[in-house]
């Protein structure tokens, strides 16, 4: 499934992240293939709120819907 689908208070591996420069910057804040992610919020217009290695990111909805993740 796609990060973007992930419902608010579920976690998920992430399985693939997309290529090119973005995949880039995600490696260098730690999302990386095998990392968990925790949705803590989903907000108006898509925006999500995930939670992983400590830290809190907040990713727009289509940004998350690159990303494949198995939900745990």
């Amino acid at each position: 499934m796609m990060l973007g689908a992930l419902p608010k208070g579920m976690r998920g591996r992430i399985e693939r992240l997309p290529v090119g420069d973005i995949r880039s910057h995600f490696i260098r804040i730690g999302m990386v293939e095998g990392a968990v992610v925790a949705c803590l919020e989903r907000l108006p217009g898509g925006t999500m709120v995930l939670e992983f290695s400590r830290q809190e990111v907040a990713l727009s909805g289509d940004l998350a819907d690159t990303i494949e993740i198995q939900q745990l």
